[in-house]
């Protein structure tokens, strides 16, 4: 992790060798209830549900998957085994699951089957194309992450659907119910992962972590950074240059405050450094530097392969060389308010590659203090 606090602006760059990312733990991420192919012990407890002759305090309290479970076995049987798949059949999917309820204004629990009806009809998939290529890049280099993604692969040949994840979100329902619920859905994630474990060697993988593995199966991925050799002396490609230049299309409101234009006048500060062994304005006459820091900016932009972009042109090309000025006058000096921010970001994005847990940044975070604001941007 590099961290530079430089005047008003920050800059924290991250590098990393490839770094699997298992507990990504993503936000909105949909339960994984499997209600398209229900497994036995959830049909046998949905089934056990007699939905009329139930009063009204527990009619109220049936837990909405179950009553997914129950308005798409009947849709099933009235639609010839097949499941909502257009918008018309989808809203009147939903339509059904209100006219189900005996005071739609206060069952909360048929307001939530509405609120989750696509777990009826939409199947959650793996990306096995996506598995391979893991495979591919751990081999010989994470034997962790290969040993568990190669037993994912063979129980998705055998079974035809990933492990269950065991995990129910909270819902209206009574406790007994609730807590049916969430032991069914323990119990068949715990045979999962059994099954999971006969194929993965217990030398590379403890049953902790492939605990942990399997509730994460649907958010695997591999997290591996540029160096900075490669940022500082390396050629850009055709897609990172696309890529820096839509940032530019969709600037900051006060444009010249967009964080990336100041990364670039960052690397011209730091081009600077390795021409001089100094930063630009340390010296008591600073503005005999501001023309050789523009220099250096000019350069940067032009191995960016950003000179003709509209916006560069307009700033940090600009005949009055403000970047310039303005970075010659901070002369390198750390700021305890801008130090503070960088500190917490940076360590933030420590924790996160030392515990395997969210996802960093990729790669590079710019903040600008004058305006308080900031971008990440892959360089």
């Amino acid at each position: 992790v590099v961290v530079q606090s430089y005047g008003m602006i920050g800059w924290i760059r991250l590098q990393t060798p490839p770094l699997p990312l298992v507990e990504t733990k993503p936000t909105n991420e949909p339960p994984d209830l499997r209600l398209v192919n229900p497994f036995a012990g959830f049909q046998e407890f949905a089934e056990s549900i007699a939905m009329d002759q139930l009063d009204d305090a527990q009619h109220g309290h049936v837990p909405y998957p179950v009553l997914l479970y129950k308005a798409a076995k009947s849709w099933r049987e009235s639609h010839q085994g097949s499941l909502p798949s257009n918008f018309a059949e989808k809203q009147e999917f939903r339509k059904t699951l209100k006219e189900s309820s005996r005071k739609p204004d206060m069952e909360v629990n048929f307001q939530e089957s509405e609120q989750n009806a696509y777990l009826a009809y939409t199947e959650r998939e793996l990306d096995v194309d996506h598995l391979k290529s893991l495979q591919s890049k751990s081999r010989g280099k994470l034997p962790k992450l290969h040993a568990m993604v190669n037993g994912l692969l063979s129980f998705l040949e055998s079974h035809g659907q990933a492990p269950l994840q065991g995990t129910i979100p909270d819902m209206t329902a009574s406790t007994d119910s609730y807590v049916k619920l969430q032991q069914l859905y323990h119990e068949k994630a715990q045979q999962d992962m059994q099954e999971l474990r006969q194929l993965i060697s217990k030398e590379f993988v403890l049953d902790d972590e492939l605990e942990v593995f399997c509730k994460n199966v649907f958010n695997l991925d591999l997290f591996q950074t540029r160096s900075v050799v490669e940022e500082l002396e390396g050629n850009p490609d055709e897609e990172m240059v696309e890529e820096w230049g839509v940032v530019t299309f969709d600037p900051y409101e006060v444009p010249e405050h967009t964080p990336f234009l100041w990364y670039m006048a960052l690397r011209g500060c730091l081009l600077f450094y390795g021409l001089h062994n100094r930063y630009p304005g340390v010296e008591e006459d600073y503005r005999k530097d501001v023309d050789p820091l523009q220099k250096c900016i000019k350069k940067v932009v032009i191995d960016m392969k950003l000179e003709e972009n509209a916006l560069v042109k307009e700033t940090l090309l600009s005949p009055d060389k403000k970047y310039a000025e303005e970075m010659t006058r901070y002369a390198n000096a750390e700021i305890h308010n801008v130090a503070s921010v960088l500190g917490g970001v940076a360590s933030q994005e420590a924790v996160k590659i030392i515990t395997g847990q969210y996802v960093p940044f990729n790669n590079t975070y710019i903040y600008n203090g004058i305006t308080s604001t900031g971008g990440v941007y892959k360089v």
